[in-house]
């Protein structure tokens, strides 16, 4: 595409996520770096001071570099006449407590940070920067992990961020190098995070040792990866509206530490149904709860399933601090009975 085209485009793939855009507040996540400049400088020429502001976390990984970031960034946004919000987070302490990758634990501090600017600032819509690179190098790892179709969707172009805020993707439709011309054009200038380059970082290995010999195959590997993730997310909004038919169906009674379903309805459901079924009530207590360890499994979605086929009564605790037990004619999720004990506090 000519990058000249795209202010109109952004416009478009805007408008398609949030036709009322024109009467919101949007909160830009903005590190700095080249594809949140691009965000940051296009919706500054889309919308007026009151409608949009930034927003950047200084992860603190990084010393120096990282304050030199938070500064830019605040440059940046003053220099557009925009509000600015920014504060200091801790993403290595996080993923010493919970036991996760530094970058997981950098995802959860971001966004944490993310909604509480958005609601001091009184924002309608958080809009980061991902782009049609990183939803290919999305999809590629989450192939790896060995992901089901929600995985395998890739990035949501929206998602909820704490019921109240949708974060919306804007970009997900454009490549890194699109973006790149249209601020080089334009005289724009952003940050380069050395960080980017460090293949001890897993992403950082998929973009530059793994994809680089995938597209040996396929030249258009990242165009292929990401029409397969929006076949996918369509299946995904398939199964979404689906499955909000199926629960009231077959679930019995539900609070936030437990969930009954009714195994002789499940029986009759197609694998799938089931599946999906017993995966959206363990990750729903999961997310009730805080129980943030460990994602539910495929594996524990199937014993869940093999409890409920049984004929005689049985629990069994779970990875993900979930519990799965069959009792006469329902199948029971709950909360782990370790947690439970102990007054189901996060983990």
């Amino acid at each position: 595409m000519d990058p000249a085209d795209l202010p109109r485009l952004f416009q478009a793939s805007l408008e398609t996520l949030e036709p009322a855009w024109r009467n919101g507040k949007f909160l830009v996540a903005y590190s700095g770096g080249l594809d949140s400049t691009a965000l940051l400088q296009l919706t500054a020429r889309l919308l007026p001071p009151a409608q949009a502001a930034a927003a950047h976390l200084n992860h603190g990984w990084r010393g120096p570099a990282a304050d030199r970031d938070q500064a830019f960034a605040a440059r940046a946004a003053a220099e557009l006449g925009l509000a600015f919000f920014t504060e200091k987070g801790d993403p290595a302490g996080l993923a010493r407590r919970r036991k996760k990758g530094l970058e997981e634990a950098a995802r959860l501090v971001r966004y944490d940070f993310l909604a509480r600017a958005a609601r001091d600032w009184g924002a309608d819509f958080v809009l980061t920067a991902h782009q049609a690179d990183d939803q290919a190098e999305t999809v590629l790892m989450n192939l790896l992990r060995g992901a089901g179709p929600g995985g395998l969707a890739g990035i949501p172009p929206r998602r909820s961020l704490d019921g109240r805020l949708a974060v919306l993707r804007p970009l997900l439709a454009f490549r890194r190098e699109t973006l790149r011309a249209w601020l080089t054009a334009r005289g724009l200038a952003w940050l380069e995070d050395e960080s980017n380059q460090d293949t001890r970082f897993w992403r950082n290995a998929v973009r530059g040792e793994l994809l680089p010999g995938l597209k040996k195959w396929n030249p258009r590997l990242l165009e292929s990866l990401g029409r397969s993730a929006a076949i996918l997310r369509a299946e995904e909004d398939f199964w979404r509206d689906h499955l909000a038919e199926l629960w009231p169906r077959v679930v019995r009674a539900e609070s936030p530490s437990e969930i009954e379903m009714d195994r002789r309805l499940l029986a009759v459901l197609s694998l799938a149904e089931r599946r999906r079924l017993v995966y959206a009530g363990l990750t729903g207590i999961q997310r009730a709860l805080g129980l943030v360890n460990e994602p539910v499994t495929f594996a524990s979605v199937d014993t869940a399933l093999g409890l409920a086929a049984l004929e005689r009564h049985r629990g069994l605790d779970l990875p993900g601090g979930v519990r799965a037990s069959a009792e006469g004619p329902v199948l029971r999720l709950a909360v782990a009975s370790r947690l439970a004990a102990r007054g189901s506090g996060a983990v």
